[in-house]
């Protein structure tokens, strides 16, 4: 995306979300969401079905491609009528579990951390204050104690004072929308460089398994990749030497999720209680995802949720719409939707047709918000332990409701808690694969035996950011449309036709804004749903008689 201010004109190269918020007496009062984006996959056009077919499907060149591997393969595996073999199905929720809880390490740290915490304030605290503040929140001491947090406070001054001052906002360290104490926001700051090695560390415990790599090794067509493939060496290795340094990895990992992560976070989410009436959506969708062992429950449970029950169950049984037709907007919505503005406005400009205008998917008629969140509504209604007990202690902490989740605040804590109860799930996997492969259970891949010559499969997958979908069609037994139905696309889909708006629409909704030009609220619940792709944000104040445009990702 690029903007040529001289005339006016915001040319959007890519895939682009652009949200307008209309300020009324300091709130929100009208918000709109759309875009342009290509979600299906038609350059496969005229690929065989079979054990490899499905091999550039794999490569969706986007943040998430394990997770589009992940639903690509299992849409034909739904063409095929294939079942997974029971320790495929474990390394597979082991290779999805993992990256699930990178990537909110990643988005906590390294994305949106500026949302809630300051590097200008963090200058500010006393070192040793932070040091007693973190031993307070954790029962393992920062290594070095106060020297830590003072050695960690001489980094972030020569980070402020460099090039990457501007991009860690600390000019805006006086922005009134900022709670967190100048201590917390050193905690927080000095925990980055550990969190970064923790997902390295996680990394590697795939890695040791070998199922990670561009080829996707544990999502192949009926389980994992097999040294009989044309690359031996791609296969996983599942060896009792490769199981063990995993789970020491993984454990490694749960300490600092258990005693660094989550506590950063609930220290943060303290600072911004008001931030839980904030923010809210309506219901939430997940798809059944992360299977686990024959006769256990998925920990993601297939639904439609409310933070304290189960509205429609499963998910997979109902009739998912996944897009509506063209929508019958009407007056300044139809304008808003289709980025028509008068004089004086930024035109935007989508060079390539290929980018089409975002649809309305809808589960059972709903607009669905996805993501961490829903999942974390869909377990705790459901009954999983080791959710309920993460998320009851967090609120407990917080002197804050189950309601409240459903908020701002409760996306960002929703990262902690999955990060926490995944982290200890996996370990039981990793017990559940051993003793899978103890009592002979070695297959890992199913057998493929008839390939019809037409057909239609679905494959659905939970990735970090929410509910994926692939859809594929054959015809002749080869492909002839294939697509895909991304997170992003529920959360920040525009209002029906009926007037009801999509999740980012509804959240935006009274949202407080202290300072039009620097809408760091508004930014802070579109980050809360992790876009996918480039985001562009107008402010409409109405009291000013102005138009601002930011670049919200």
């Amino acid at each position: 995306m690029r903007s040529d201010h001289g005339k006016n004109i915001v040319t959007c190269e890519g895939n682009t979300f652009i949200i307008s918020a209309a300020l009324s007496g300091g709130r929100v009062a009208e918000a709109w969401s759309t875009g342009r984006m290509i979600h299906d996959m038609n350059y496969l056009l005229g690929a065989e079905v079979g054990p490899d077919g499905p091999r550039f499907t794999t490569r969706a060149s986007c943040l998430c491609n394990a997770g589009h591997a992940l639903a690509a393969v299992r849409a034909v595996e739904d063409l095929l009528g294939l079942a997974v073999p029971p320790a495929a199905r474990l390394v597979r929720d082991l290779a999805q579990g993992l990256q699930w809880v990178s990537e909110h390490l990643g988005h906590f740290y390294l994305f949106h951390l500026s949302d809630w915490v300051n590097l200008g304030l963090a200058l500010r605290a006393d070192p040793a204050k932070s040091a007693r503040l973190a031993q307070d929140d954790s029962p393992i001491p920062a290594a070095g104690g106060g020297q830590f947090y003072l050695d960690a406070a001489e980094r972030l001054k020569a980070l402020a004072e460099g090039e990457s001052g501007e991009f860690f906002a600390v000019g805006d360290c006086d922005h009134p929308a900022y709670a967190a104490s100048p201590e917390c926001s050193l905690l927080a700051f000095s925990h980055v460089p550990e969190a970064i090695r923790v997902r390295a560390a996680l990394a590697e415990a795939l890695a040791v398994l070998r199922c990670t790599g561009a080829q996707h090794p544990a999502f192949q067509v009926g389980g994992l990749a097999d040294s009989a493939g044309t690359s031996p060496g791609d296969a996983p290795d599942l060896s009792a030497a490769a199981r063990d340094r995993c789970a020491s990895l993984v454990r490694q990992c749960r300490d600092f999720i258990l005693y660094t992560f989550l506590p950063d976070i609930l220290r943060v989410a303290d600072a911004y209680r008001d931030w839980a009436g904030i923010g809210r959506t309506g219901v939430f969708l997940a798809f059944a995802d992360l299977p686990g062992e024959d006769g256990q429950p998925p920990f993601s449970p297939g639904g439609i949720f409310t933070p304290g029950g189960v509205l429609k169950a499963p998910a997979d049984a109902l009739r998912m719409a996944w897009e509506d037709g063209e929508t019958a907007w009407k007056g300044i919505d139809a304008d808003h939707y289709r980025l028509r503005f008068g004089p004086g406005q930024p035109v935007y400009r989508f060079p390539s047709d290929d980018f089409v205008w975002f649809g309305v998917p809808r589960s059972a008629g709903l607009a669905c918000e996805v993501g961490p969140l829903a999942r974390m509504c869909g377990a705790y209604a459901t009954g999983n332990g080791v959710v309920q007990a993460v998320v009851d202690d967090a609120l407990r902490r917080l002197n804050l409701p189950l309601a409240a989740i459903n908020s701002t605040l409760g996306r960002m804590l929703a990262r902690g808690l999955e990060a926490a109860a995944l982290i200890q799930t996996a370990l039981s996997w990793l017990d559940s694969l051993d003793r899978c492969l103890a009592r002979g259970d070695a297959a890992l891949r199913a057998a493929i035996h008839d390939i019809p010559a037409s057909g239609e499969g679905t494959g659905k997958a939970e990735i970090a950011r929410g509910a994926l979908a692939h859809r594929i069609r054959m015809e002749d037994r080869r492909i002839v449309r294939h697509e895909s139905l991304v997170p992003s696309l529920w959360n920040f889909s525009p209002r029906s036709a009926d007037g009801t708006r999509g999740p980012l629409e509804q959240a935006l909704l009274a949202t407080p804004v202290a300072d039009a030009a620097r809408p760091l609220e508004i930014l802070r619940t579109i980050h809360s749903f992790d876009p996918c792709n480039a985001c562009i944000l107008r402010v409409e104040d109405a009291g000013a008689g102005r138009v601002m445009t930011v670049n919200a990702k």
